[in-house]
């Protein structure tokens, strides 16, 4: 059954057709690998274009490039009349994308993952109730719009990424290997609801695809191997080349069948674990034949049409199968079959606007809201990263108060305060590096990246994300000042949040220019561990800078922690009543004290150059 939706209406016929993918001398190279090499591809709007090939073949590093998210090494790429290289948003704005290893974030609901990238794609806000609706109806899964995806099954996922893929009304679906992996139903499912897509959406779809039953159901085939297109043609065109069918025979004695059909008859047959196999385009004389004139006992005989499988033999020489997994043996169901069928939505098309400021502004929003969903729903790790801490200052501060026996014990704690808030902060800002590194192996990072937003909007957004999530942390122990004798102000309390919020950032951007580098979510964990605990213990944040030994002392002028530490540690003491001096000494340069401003001021600037550096290099290595 053709996944073609049917022939376009005449308003829409009018005029040459601009290409829904035209590809042109496509090539990728990787050191000394060719994966893909001088690809041409040109698929009409409407169209259901198959591509189909083994695992290794070329066919995911190609629909990469046709989606942007890796750079060709030559060659040219359109996307509904919009140059990838030029206008990489206006390709992104084209296109949805279904990917092979599952994208969506399991810790939010269907509706939010949905309302995620309807903010990404710039969705009009009035529609976006009623296209999230539409879509979940489509794949029938409207009765589990508030479920978290991680308790979904492989093919509700598959369903959902389809709905998410379609809610943006794009002119072109890329499915890349849609269903491997699932069983046998789930793989039905997903079938008979892209059958309903395509009589309802009326959108080119472009699948990559190793399942031969996947991709005779497709208007047009390629055949790549190797990296190259061996063949193109509808799937009867390039049946109809082998002419012949095929003849499985399995014999008493196949050597011996073998030498009978080639004396008497003349046809070279092969052999096989299964028996002799043989071509003939006369199959029906032939098996008469072979019935009449063998002298050999025959167990089996059965005649196959020519299959794509027989049409890649052909062309590469050896069969898809090989060194692939097997293919599930249930075909997807009759598209008539009425159980279960969702109900047909038919939505106007839509018309891609440019992005301003303003869609910026609100996928931004929606990355930042991400994060804190995150952050609310996981109490547990909120309150683990707050143990520490909470003991360094409680714990910690108590016992080494009875080595400073001129302080006293509550104004060390008073001393350590300001340090704690630091120490709270710094493991939600710079883990926002690891949880880029994390999306990138999971795979929800290319759900952002494949969108139309600026790479340094998806940063920004991530970054003031983390600072947010960071800043609140922190701020819970502010509960804890009181306690240890910091008088209960909402001025001191503001000053802090706002120092936290301009640390956090710093510390937010740091670690995102970290994880460019590091590259590996594990060893970033690693890394991290060995940065920032020098930088803690060398900022004055758990001892005067004046107890330091030179050398230490010197280290601390250069760690930008110093100074959020000693500004924090300021604000503090200028609403105590009596700060201990002893404890309370300011950052010096020499005899010179920085102003407060001055330290703040160069927090900032830190924030400030981190969030370039960090936005320069995810932008290069995205």
């Amino acid at each position: 059954m053709s996944l073609r939706p049917g022939p376009a209406p005449a308003s829409a016929r009018t005029g040459p057709a601009v290409p829904a993918i035209k590809a042109v001398g496509l090539r990728k190279r990787y050191a000394d690998i060719t994966a893909v090499d001088g690809i041409d591809l040109t698929v009409a709007p409407g169209e259901s274009f198959g591509f189909l090939g083994p695992n290794g073949a070329g066919k995911t590093t190609t629909i990469a490039m046709l989606c942007t998210l890796s750079v060709p090494t030559s060659g040219r790429i359109e996307i509904a009349g919009h140059d990838t290289r030029t206008d990489p948003a206006g390709a992104r704005r084209s296109l949805g994308l279904v990917f092979q290893e599952t994208t969506l974030d399991g810790d939010l609901t269907a509706a939010e993952n949905l309302r995620f990238h309807a903010d990404l794609y710039d969705v009009p806000v009035a529609e976006v109730p009623a296209r999230i609706e539409q879509t979940l109806a489509l794949v029938g899964l409207t009765g589990h719009r508030d479920r978290l995806v991680r308790t979904y099954s492989g093919g509700m996922r598959r369903r959902l990424e389809i709905a998410r893929a379609l809610l943006h009304r794009p002119q072109v679906l890329f499915l890349d290997e849609p269903t491997i992996g699932l069983d046998p139903q789930a793989r039905a499912q997903v079938w008979r609801y892209l059958r309903q897509v395509c009589r309802s959406e009326r959108v080119t779809l472009f699948l990559t695809t190793h399942y031969l039953d996947e991709a005779d159901q497709c208007d047009r085939i390629a055949i790549i191997d190797e990296g190259r297109i061996v063949t193109e043609g509808s799937p009867g065109e390039l049946k109809s080349v082998l002419g012949a069918d095929r003849i499985d025979l399995r014999t008493a004695d196949d050597a011996a069948a073998a030498r009978l059909l080639r004396d008497r008859l003349g046809l070279a047959a092969t052999a096989g674990p299964r028996g002799l196999s043989l071509r003939a385009t006369d199959s029906t004389r032939v098996l008469r034949q072979v019935f009449t004139e063998l002298d050999i006992l025959v167990y089996e005989a059965k005649v196959v049409p020519p299959s794509l499988d027989d049409v890649f033999l052909h062309h590469t020489g050896h069969r898809i199968r090989d060194g692939v997994p097997a293919e599930p043996d249930s075909p997807p169901p009759d598209p008539g079959h009425p159980a279960g069928e969702p109900p047909s939505v038919t939505p106007p098309p839509a018309v891609p606007v440019p992005r301003g400021l303003r869609a910026e502004l609100r996928a931004l929003r929606m990355i930042w809201r991400r994060e804190l969903l995150h952050f609310a729903r996981d109490r547990t790790g909120t309150a683990v990263s707050l143990l520490q801490p909470l003991l360094f200052l409680f714990v910690f501060g108590a016992g080494v108060a009875g080595l400073l026996p001129a302080s006293g014990g509550p104004a060390y704690q008073l001393f350590l305060f300001s340090g704690i808030l630091i120490m709270a902060a710094q493991g939600p800002a710079v883990s926002v590096g690891s949880s880029v590194l994390w999306e990138r192996q999971n795979g929800f990072l290319r759900e952002m990246l494949v969108s139309p937003v600026r790479r340094g909007t998806l940063l920004m957004g991530k970054c003031l994300g983390g600072t947010t999530v960071a800043t609140c942390q922190a701020a819970i122990l502010l509960t804890a000042a009181t306690p240890i004798g910091i008088p209960f102000d909402v001025g001191l309390y503001a000053l802090l949040l706002i120092e936290l919020a301009l640390t956090t950032l710093a510390m937010t951007a740091f670690g995102v220019l970290a994880a460019t580098l590091v590259g590996r979510p594990q060893t970033f964990g690693t890394a991290l561990t060995v940065v920032m605990a020098p930088l803690i213990f060398l900022s004055g944040a758990m001892f005067p800078l004046a107890a330091m030994p030179t050398w230490m002392a010197t280290l601390a002028l250069v760690n930008p922690l110093s100074y959020a530490v000693d500004g924090m540690r300021r604000t503090v003491a200028a609403y105590l009543p009596d700060p201990p001096a002893q404890l309370f000494q300011q950052l010096t340069w020499g005899h010179w004290q920085p102003p407060i401003l001055a330290e703040w001021g160069l927090i900032t600037a830190g924030a400030l150059l981190g969030l370039l550096l960090a936005a320069r290099r995810f932008s290069r290595t995205t």
